[in-house]
């Protein structure tokens, strides 16, 4: 039976959420217990699942790394600290630094998956200027190196599978162990990401961001090593009513117009500061 062991380094447990099924009601199996079934995969580990205490965790490890149990994928969820000043002491475990066993265990593993943006590039905590002096498994950002160095591979042949995303959704992570469980070939590109990893929301015909169409407000980045970017991470996107007709009786339309279609829309004007959260506040307060 192939196993699962999940670790948490600098991380906000983003991932942890989103295949646990906390982003709300998904597409059967998009989530870690129905995959952990269906696939029939034994869970070593998860910090927000398993029910073992530090204790039996340390002992859990050390089967593993003493080659006692197989493990067949290790995903590593957040970025890997290396502060205070290179010791790694900042995150520890049983008083050591995580980076440390972190790099044991990826030595066991048969693939590893870098779950999210921070585990594989460093993500939010590696920004400027990364008072954590935090990394990602195999790059720091687009420069290749991490924890590991370049030219890493794991038992399986395989570099570090980098699903970045911020997070990166629950399909996208189910999908790709699922394949790699098949035994079938994994493409990856230079930033060693799958196929399955690609923009918010996109389409099967373009793999370009859909969130500014579907949202109101397009973002960029969270899926690439050089996120969070210096300049502004969202972009408004305004409609016309000929584009967005008007509902007043669903909300989600109110996303994406101005404030002076706003205004026009809701028959008044819209609050100082023009903000859509005020302008739908005053309007329920009059109901």
């Amino acid at each position: 039976m192939s196993t699962l062991f999940w670790i948490e380094s600098g991380a906000c447990s983003g991932e942890s959420m989103a295949i646990l099924g906390t982003e709300g009601v998904g597409h059967d199996g998009s989530n870690l217990p129905a995959f952990l079934a269906t696939a029939q995969v034994e869970l070593l580990w998860h910090p927000s699942l398993s029910q073992e205490t530090p204790r039996q965790l340390a002992r859990t490890i050390q089967h593993i790394l003493g080659g006692e149990v197989e493990l067949t994928l290790l995903c590593v969820e957040g970025s890997i600290i290396h502060g205070p000043q290179g010791t790694g002491m900042m995150d520890t475990f049983e008083g050591l630094p995580k980076r440390d066993l972190i790099r044991d265990l990826c030595g066991r593993a048969e693939f590893v998956m870098a779950m999210g943006t921070c585990a594989a590039f460093g993500g939010i905590p590696a920004a400027p200027p990364n008072p954590s002096e935090s990394g990602g498994l195999q790059f720091d950002q687009q420069r290749p190196g991490g924890l590991l160095g370049p030219h890493w591979r794991s038992r399986g042949g395989l570099p570090v599978i980098n699903l970045s995303g911020c997070p990166v959704d629950a399909a996208t992570m189910i999908h790709t162990m699922n394949w790699v469980l098949s035994g079938q070939p994994l493409e990856l590109d230079r930033l060693h990401r799958p196929f399955s990893v690609g923009p918010c929301l996109m389409d099967a015909v373009q793999r370009k961001c859909g969130t500014g169409d579907k949202v109101g407000y397009g973002c960029y980045g969270c899926y690439a090593p050089q996120f969070p970017m210096s300049r502004r991470l969202f972009r408004q996107v305004e409609f016309t009513v000929a584009e967005k007709p008007f509902d007043p009786d669903d909300r989600l339309t109110f996303t994406g117009y101005g404030s002076r279609r706003l205004a026009a829309a809701i028959g008044g004007p819209v609050p100082a500061g023009g903000t859509l959260a005020e302008a739908l506040l005053e309007e329920d307060a009059l109901l």
